[in-house]
């Protein structure tokens, strides 16, 4: 925080605590928070570890009843002290969106950026479906490297056998939650490979109003089951 404030006057800082084994208790998350606000940090939101499971690119697990009341207690807390609760790896976590909506009402901080790169895989599934299964086999295969970087729990025997889906399937792929699951956390080890970054990149920038709509599509449905977006949700 301090190297932050020597490097610019004006900046929005989060402080995030939810890369834990167990879920955050409301005296964990107000010693944090009292503590910051003792030694004069200036945070505008908060990112506890909730009851259930976030786990990269797919919905919620757990018990949403049990996910709703954990979830105000940590929202009620926040509200008082006067900051916003951040809701981390918070892509398609569509069953879970209306509590959040319910308790936070606008002041919230949703991250949901991992699945920018989902659409971009999807829209290139259907304009050149010879690449896309080069990168799907290619993102199956360092999948044990990929996963140490992220708690995920694919089902690695519900994956979709790629000799049985036709080029005009391929997009639907994506909606598997286990091959999806392994398409986003490999995109790091799939990026290093220069053939496939700059084909990537390519067949984007040639097809970028098809990843604009897809964008909208999805991130679309994040901000319909949140509510309308307001000034203070941030995406």
């Amino acid at each position: 925080y301090r190297a932050c404030r020597e490097a610019a006057s004006v900046f929005d800082f989060e402080v995030s605590i939810d890369e834990t084994e167990t879920a955050t208790t409301l005296e964990a998350h107000y010693f944090v928070a009292r503590e910051l606000t003792l030694l004069g940090v200036d945070y505008r939101s908060l990112a506890p570890r909730f009851v259930g499971e976030f786990q990269k690119g797919i919905d919620y697990i757990g018990d949403l009843g049990e996910f709703e009341e954990n979830f105000a207690s940590h929202a009620a807390l926040a509200g008082e002290m006067g900051y916003k609760i951040s809701v981390h790896s918070a892509s398609d976590k569509f069953s879970a969106y209306p509590a959040i909506a319910r308790r936070l009402q606008g002041q919230m901080h949703i991250k949901t950026s991992g699945t920018n790169w989902l659409a971009a895989i999807k829209v290139i599934a259907g304009i050149d479906p010879g690449f896309y299964r080069k990168l799907h086999t290619y993102a199956h295969e360092i999948f044990p490297i990929a996963s140490s970087y992220y708690h995920v729990t694919p089902d690695m025997d519900a994956v979709e056998d790629l000799d049985s889906v036709s080029d005009e399937d391929l997009p639907a792929v994506l909606d598997n939650p286990n091959d999806r699951q392994i398409l986003h956390v490999s995109y790091g080890e799939v990026l290093k490979v220069p053939e496939f970054k700059e084909n990537i990149y390519k067949l984007l920038n040639a097809n970028i109003t098809a990843y604009w709509d897809e964008l909208e599509r999805h991130i679309g449905r994040h901000i319909d089951l949140l509510g309308k977006l307001e000034p203070s949700v941030r995406l």
